[in-house]
């Protein structure tokens, strides 16, 4: 008896402490079941309860946007888009609703169908090209409504990229980066406000201000269903979104993009395959308008292609526009004087050098031989000159360095430079890059052959495009080269001023060129175009002077030539300054970077008279 007895005591312990175990587990569950910690994956459980019955959808990633000088959107398209949610296919109402759907979407009932019963997720309705969402007219949005349909929503969209996106090179694009995330996330990222599937900034503006784009949060909506995949009328759709008033950022760039727009369909109107345009604000080197061609999309990228790299930050040979700074560099050291007198014949009479002109340009000035862009009198140059004072007078323009805005600390980011991957150029191989693969010692600047083809803009010389119309505002600013900028201050969502990109200079460690002779080179442009190599440019709506320069290359072992034009317009009053280089044009054809100089300068004209 007294055995049974201690059994149903133990055994009623036993009850007691159970009881008491389950009611504090559910007193915790009770007093944690918000907290984030309560659960795994940090939401929670009362979040992973409304989760197991909720089916949501992304509509706005939170992601800043890009607006040009004007405050006109560069990026950021809201549309309507239809968004389906799955159900049960006896959930969804009325089987005949289907038919007048799909006419709506411009498919079949059969196909509309078919996506919806294999849905396990929530999907916005593509356009036939199955490149981007379907945008609906207001027509067909009250068609929609009037539906008697479950599970279908007519909600606010936003793309990053227009479907008519012309290439901007220089904004770059976004795409997922698993990894770069991890990487965050071990440096304190929190992975619930940026999960892994995340797109940022890959390329141009949108990877060099990626911190400052990446926001507080996404916009949603929430459609919920029970167990069976049915419609809870009760909660039907719910839309979330961040309430934060100074999110996301607004990033101002010195871009006129009705300019860019112009030009770029102006490069694709006149066959532009290959090469760069850039277009600088004379007043303080804000670049205006930049286009990198072969185009890009945006929004599908192959990376092998390479289309979507920004040839305008590319280095490649410069051609006769190099003789600017082998002019610049004669005047200052005394050299050569503008009236000294060169005799062309043609042939320079060693190192396998000659002139454009086969018959040469017989007696002309250094003046005269600019104008003319007269290879015989540039070699001449060339061995005069050491190789040292070469470069320091391409570093006194702005040429084998880079100089874009950049500061050395902002906003706790140290350094930090706007422009992505732009090349420094340069001017001689260094003397490490002279070996050839036989261990054959390549010569180097201290030899004249090699001095005469880089005074013509040959051999090693690399120059890029935003450089070359940088050294046009060098001379116009009188040899004060100006950091350019693309981006000139950062704003709240509210309109607020973040920060501030204040404009600034690129100086050398040389110094600067006399302001006489950034007045005298400006001069002799001036005599390119009236009596010159640009006499084609004098029909331009503008008076305009400048540059021209035509760079041997070979592409895929054939010979071909680069086109180069820098230059600046109006003549009588700067407004805007431009490089132009078409890339791998057949030899013997007329300088098509002149041609195109003379379009985007009309452009210019037309559009600031607008």
């Amino acid at each position: 008896m007294f055995k049974i007895k201690k059994r149903l005591f133990i055994g009623l312990i036993g009850m007691t402490t159970l009881f008491v175990l389950l009611a504090v587990r559910l007193f915790w569950i009770q007093s944690t079941a918000g907290r984030p910690a309560a659960a795994s994956g940090g939401r929670s459980m009362l979040q992973m309860s409304v989760v197991q019955r909720e089916r949501g959808i992304v509509l706005d990633s939170g992601r800043g946007h890009f607006y040009d000088r004007r405050g006109l959107p560069i990026t950021g398209n809201i549309k309507p888009v239809l968004v389906l949610f799955p159900l049960r296919a006896e959930a969804r109402g009325e089987p005949e609703a289907i038919g007048a759907l799909s006419a709506v979407l411009r498919t079949s009932p059969e196909e509309l169908k078919r996506r919806w019963d294999a849905l396990k997720a929530p999907y916005i309705w593509q356009a036939a090209d199955g490149k981007d969402p379907l945008a609906l007219s207001q027509d067909e949005i009250e068609a929609i409504g009037r539906l008697p349909l479950n599970g279908i929503r007519v909600l606010p969209y936003q793309t990053r990229y227009p479907n008519d996106f012309p290439a901007k090179q220089w904004l770059g694009f976004v795409a997922q980066n698993p990894d770069r995330l991890r990487r965050e996330y071990a440096l304190g990222l929190d992975p619930h406000h940026m999960p892994i599937s995340t797109s940022v900034g890959a390329a141009g503006l949108e990877r060099t201000f990626d911190d400052f784009l990446r926001g507080v949060g996404s916009t949603t909506v929430t459609y919920f269903v029970d167990a069976a995949k049915r419609p809870m009328f009760g909660l039907d759709t719910r839309m979330t979104a961040p309430d934060n008033p100074y999110y996301p950022l607004q990033i101002v760039t010195t871009i006129d993009l009705r300019l860019q727009n112009e030009i770029e369909a102006y490069a694709d109107r006149v066959g532009m395959r290959e090469g760069a345009i850039v277009v600088q604000d004379a007043r303080n080197g804000d670049v205006a308008a930049m286009v990198s061609r072969p185009a890009f999309d945006p929004r599908h990228i192959d990376l092998k292609e390479g289309n979507w790299s920004n040839r305008a930050l590319k280095a490649m040979v410069p051609g006769s526009i190099f003789k600017t700074v082998m002019a610049a560099a004669a005047l200052e050291t005394g050299a050569a004087s503008e009236r000294e007198r060169f005799e062309c014949r043609g042939e320079y009479g060693k190192y396998g050098f000659s002139c454009w002109k086969k018959e040469g340009h017989g007696v002309l000035t250094l003046q005269e031989a600019y104008a003319h862009s007269c290879n015989i009198a540039f070699g001449a140059l060339g061995e005069r000159l050491a190789p040292q004072q070469i470069e320091r007078y391409a570093s006194m323009l702005g040429l084998g360095r880079q100089i874009g805005w950049e500061a050395n600390r902002f906003m706790d980011r140290a350094p930090f430079r706007q422009w992505d991957a732009e090349e420094s150029g340069r001017i001689f191989l260094p003397v490490w890059a002279r070996m050839a693969p036989g261990k054959t010692r390549r010569p180097g600047p201290e030899d004249g052959g090699v001095r005469v083809q880089t005074a013509v803009g040959q051999r090693d010389t690399l120059v890029t495009p935003l450089q070359a119309s940088n050294l046009i505002v060098t001379l116009l600013h009188r040899g004060q080269v100006p950091a350019p900028r693309i981006v000139k201050e950062i704003r709240y969502a509210n309109g607020q001023l973040m920060a501030e990109f204040a404009p600034h200079r690129s100086p050398s460690p040389y110094g600067a060129i006399r302001p006489q002779t950034a007045d005298r080179l400006l001069r002799w442009m001036n005599d390119v175009v009236r009596s010159g190599t640009g006499k084609s440019l004098r029909s331009a709506k503008w008076s305009v002077a400048g540059k021209s320069g035509t760079a041997q290359v070979r592409e895929h072992g054939a010979p071909r030539n680069n086109h180069w034009f820098i230059g600046y317009g109006p003549t009588e009053a700067p407004r805007y300054s431009a490089a132009v280089v078409v890339q791998n044009q057949p030899e013997g054809i007329a300088n098509q970077a002149a041609i195109v100089f003379r379009g985007v300068m009309d452009i210019a004209a037309r559009y600031t008279e607008s």
